[in-house]
């Protein structure tokens, strides 16, 4: 038996009462619907109190003993609830919830009431995003007893979806008769997350598709329902595991002809942006249509004008394929099909232009004088090789090269470099200090955020804990998200622990901070300690505000400021943090005025004088040994490592300072911590202004991201590596590298703002950049393919001789040997660039290129750089 310590059941209650609240105690769950129902309303008001003072003493009890002390008092809380709001809240409260319990004896405990409050506390518990999902078989039973509509939002649909499978039975066997069918699928078809699975079967399971499509053939589901719905979907785009989901279910319900014809605008509408796999099936269905006849010619021109500025070659290919069968099946749409295909000759890509230009020449004797006048006006976007042939095959109409497109620029006209933001103070109230940490605990946030949260509860805490306390009740009465390998959320749920005078682990983490340190977890380390430091101070010490807390976004802190802060300290008495000071002197800005040295040699703590000599000397050092390398390591793996110097002088300095501080070799004195956790923009702020030497300790963890594709996790670091101070050597360009070659264009994205940020500020080594791209390639790190994409992104903000400094340092070592895959479209945008930035320099690999016989991609390509190098060499001589 598991009893409850004090408080004591109260003197004045009923016989009825002392059963219930003796049975909670003894956490004997079965019991307590039954000795609800039996009370009267006004008992069971009278017992809410009671339960509700004893929730503080079970939530701080975390082992299994107390579980059913937990199911047994959310049982008899709800039952005693006289409110919807109320009964709601207990149920979802984070600090019951996780001991679960059976709806039945939910529903059992609530018998007493009306069928209309049944149904509002279903609607209510739906109503919350995060409980509704797992409460789901609650709120159906609640409905049930209600005899109401369900609730359709987004939680509950999940939580519908989820409880489908029936054991021994296929989806469409456990829908065929669910009471919710027709009400749950519309909806099912809107929640993004709900159709993620959509397209995997396994087994003797056939999956959702499969399931829905049968049911509407058994006419138990609106086949245009469904319909409607999947198109909605591709149409509103989302994630690729999703829109294959629905392509699944598209490809199930097998649309007759008359069913796509239909839909036409809705397949036309889907080529501008659609994900390429739904674009290419309403390609696909488009050009069945027209082959049918059934696709009017300004249908077929709006989806050719989508489709041919699309990126996806394969995509242009296609519509320009489409274009030529349908011209060849009706000749009297050839004008204006070939106004439409002419198009093309704007697209970055020169194989496409070309093959844009091949159409036309093949179509050309059946268009009109006037069709043809605004083809050769057209034919001036093409590139100037493609121009002087379109001359000659449309009769010598076309715009002479000279007098379109843009002139060759010498150098770049760059966006400036984004600057420091002032970090702003911390939140005025407790209110909301306690917003924005619930905020921070479910999401990423940057590194401002994380450290204005920390510093801001700590300032609150000293000043009024009780207050704190209070407005924090809800954010830890929900329960915490996943995530406690971060070590930023870990580090902030064991303060909020320590705050609300919970166990915080805090002696676990500073283990964890100390023991067995590495250069690359000492990254994460730091955080954590001083996280684990406030944790111990609010029990014993609290400290009026943080020192460390940086004045700038770049992780900075002005040396003015710092010496404020310390005087305060010394004004008020407080000692600091050690890991807190220790933190704070590494994020001294460079730039030390005169005026804080002298400042500073007027304070008398030790903190003081620790600063004042900091000072003195000039802050942190650059490392001792230059950085060397990249190197590489052969085992496990090939990987591009870079190895650097220790600061020196601080080997008596306490863990995880003294790893932090050390010297690094991944090659000669490898790690076993596989690299750690520091693919995040907060490492950058833990030692800031040295952004080479925290790269360095970035690449193994973010080169191993790479090669799986997920280096979604990593690549938001690039910007604040671009905004972070100090050389950028070998280690932040491979970095660079690693994220142009990312798989989703909003990662590339990342990389293509920090190139230009680090370009603007004079930081950006271009060649040595296009000799990693080319190192990384060669050691199947990259696909040329997505680095193309990458820099083109670079290009279209300008920087045509940024892009070619870098090219023209990556192609030499890429063109010795088997050419990799995706080299045709790197030499694309190199010749564009050189066209266009006026570069006169030749690369004798590619001269050899272009020498050789044939009409590859490859040669083709060369020959133009080699004519545009040509071309400016002349002019530059002339």
């Amino acid at each position: 038996m598991t009893e409850l310590p004090a408080p004591a059941i109260p003197g004045t209650a009923t016989q009825g009462m002392r059963e219930l609240l003796h049975a909670v105690r003894e956490g004997r769950e079965a019991a307590v619907p039954k000795l609800v129902g039996a009370l009267t309303d006004a008992e069971r008001r009278a017992c809410l109190p009671v339960l509700k003072s004893w929730r503080p003493i079970v939530r701080d009890r975390w082992d299994d003993r107390h579980v059913p002390v937990r199911a047994a008092l959310r049982l008899a809380g709800v039952g005693c609830c006289t409110g919807v709001a109320a009964a709601a809240q207990w149920l979802s409260a984070g600090d019951l919830w996780w001991a679960g319990g059976d709806p039945a004896l939910v529903a059992e405990a609530l018998g007493h009431r009306d069928p209309e409050w049944l149904g509002r506390v279903a609607y209510r518990l739906a109503e919350r995003r995060t409980v509704a999902e797992g409460a789901y078989p609650l709120i159906a039973r609640l409905v049930h007893a209600a005899g109401c509509e369900p609730p359709t939002t987004d939680g509950v649909v999940l939580g519908w979806k989820l409880n489908v499978p029936t054991r021994g039975l296929t989806i469409r066997d456990s829908l065929r008769d669910d009471p919710f069918l027709t009400v749950m699928v519309p909806r099912l078809l809107e929640v993004p997350e709900a159709c993620s699975d959509f397209q995997h079967s396994w087994g003797g399971e056939p999956g959702w598709p499969a399931a829905l499509a049968g049911l509407a053939e058994e006419g138990r589901l609106s086949r245009e329902m469904l319909i409607d719905g999947c198109l909605s979907r591709l149409l509103a785009g989302g994630r690729p595991g999703v829109l294959k989901g629905f392509l699944a279910l598209l490809t199930a319900l097998d649309l007759t002809e008359d069913e796509r014809a239909a839909h036409t605008l809705a397949w036309v509408r889907m080529l501008p942006d659609a994900h390429p796999l739904v674009a290419a099936r309403a390609q696909e269905i488009l050009a069945g249509l027209d082959e049918a006849g059934r696709l009017e010619t300004e249908h077929l021109v709006e989806a050719s004008e989508a489709a041919l500025f699309r990126p996806e070659k394969k995509l242009v290919r296609a519509q320009l394929s489409m274009l030529d069968k349908a011209m060849k099946r009706q000749r009297s749409r050839t004008d204006e099909l070939l106004r439409v295909a002419a198009e093309a000759f704007g697209h970055e890509e020169h194989s496409l232009q070309e093959r844009a230009l091949a159409l036309v020449v093949r179509h050309r004797k059946h268009a009109s004088g006037t069709a043809l006048a605004g083809l050769s006006a057209s034919a001036g976007r093409l590139g100037p090789d493609l121009r002087k042939r379109a001359a000659e095959a449309l009769d010598g109409a076309v715009v002479a090269a000279e007098d379109t497109g843009a002139a060759a620029v010498e150098g770049d006209l760059l966006p400036p470099a984004p600057g420091a933001e002032r970090l702003e103070p911390a939140p005025a109230t407790s209110a909301a200090i306690a917003e924005e940490t619930g905020v921070l605990l479910r999401t990423v946030g940057t590194p401002a955020q994380w450290e204005r949260v920390l510093n801001g509860l700590v300032v609150h805490a000293h000043a009024d804990l009780p207050g704190l306390r209070t407005a924090l009740e809800p954010v830890v009465a929900q329960p915490m998200p996943n995530g406690t390998a971060d070590p930023l959320k870990r580090g902030l749920s064991t303060v909020l622990a320590s705050l609300m005078g919970m166990p915080s682990q805090h002696r676990s983490v500073v283990r964890e901070a100390v023991m067995h340190q590495c250069p690359h977890s000492a990254l994460q380390a730091v955080p954590l300690i001083r996280a684990a430091e406030i944790a111990m101070r609010v029990k014993s010490d609290p400290l009026p505000f943080l020192l460390a807390t940086p004045t700038w976004s770049t992780g900075t802190i002005a040396a003015s400021e710092l010496v404020a802060r310390i005087a305060a300290y010394e004004r008020s008495g407080a000692e600091p943090g050690q890991a807190d000071l220790d933190q704070a002197l590494l994020r001294v800005e460079r730039e030390i005025p005169d005026e804080a040295r002298q400042a500073a040699a007027t304070l008398t703590s030790p903190a003081g004088r620790r600063l004042a000599a900091w000072l003195a000397a000039g802050g942190l050092p650059d490392p001792a040994a230059p950085v060397t390398g990249p190197a590489l390591r052969h085992s496990p793996h090939r990987r591009a490592l870079v190895p650097t110097g220790g600061f020196s002088g601080y080997d008596d300095r306490p863990e995880p300072f003294r790893s932090l501080l050390a010297a690094h070799d991944p090659v000669g004195s490898p790690c076993r911590c596989w690299g750690g956790w520091p693919c995040s923009a907060h490492a950058f702020t833990v030692l800031p202004r040295h952004r080479e030497v925290v790269a360095a300790r970035m690449l193994l963890s973010f080169g191993d991201l790479a090669e799986s594709d997920e280096l979604g996790e990593g690549t938001p670091v690039l910007p604040a590596l671009a905004a972070s101070g100090g050389p950028a050597g070998p280690a932040a360009h491979l970095l660079l590298a690693y994220g142009l070659g990312a798989r989703r264009t909003e990662e590339q994205l990342f990389a293509v703002d920090a190139l230009l940020a680090l370009a603007a500020g004079g930081q950006l080594d271009a060649a040595r950049l296009g000799q990693s791209i080319a190192e990384l390639t060669g050691l199947h790190r990259l696909k040329l393919q997505r680095i193309a994409a990458a820099l083109r992104e670079v290009v279209q903000a300008g920087a045509y001789a940024t892009v070619w400094a870098v090219l023209s340092a990556a192609l030499p070592p890429l063109l010795r040997g088997t050419a990799p895959h995706g080299l045709s479209a790197l030499l694309s945008l190199a010749a564009e660039c050189a066209e266009r930035s006026g570069e006169h320099e030749g690369i004798p690999e590619i001269d050899e290129l272009a020498a050789r016989p044939g009409s590859s991609q490859l040669v083709k390509q060369a020959r133009r750089i080699k004519s545009a190098t040509a071309a400016g060499r002349r002019g530059g001589a002339g």
